[in-house]
């Protein structure tokens, strides 16, 4: 017997943080920012940067905010 399943199971649902994170780190490497010059460029910390790429929660908004304003993100969207 085969523990193979011929059934597809539908992908699951990417986590909005992980998502978020990836968005931010494919635009922080499109930009060609490295953590510290986005972080200067947010006025934030780098352990911010890389809280956020690794999908951590985010206490302080505005940083996020700042971060996603650097690399022209909106909250919500594809880009």
């Amino acid at each position: 017997m085969s523990d193979h399943h011929d059934e597809s199971t539908p992908p699951s649902p990417t986590p909005p943080a992980a998502s978020l994170a990836a968005q931010i780190r494919a635009a922080r490497l499109r930009g060609a920012f490295s953590i510290e010059t986005l972080a200067a460029l947010a006025q934030v910390d780098p352990d911010v940067v890389r809280g956020l790429e690794n999908g951590a929660a985010i206490r302080d908004v505005s940083a996020q905010d700042r971060i996603m304003n650097v690399l022209g993100l909106r909250p919500g969207s594809d880009r």
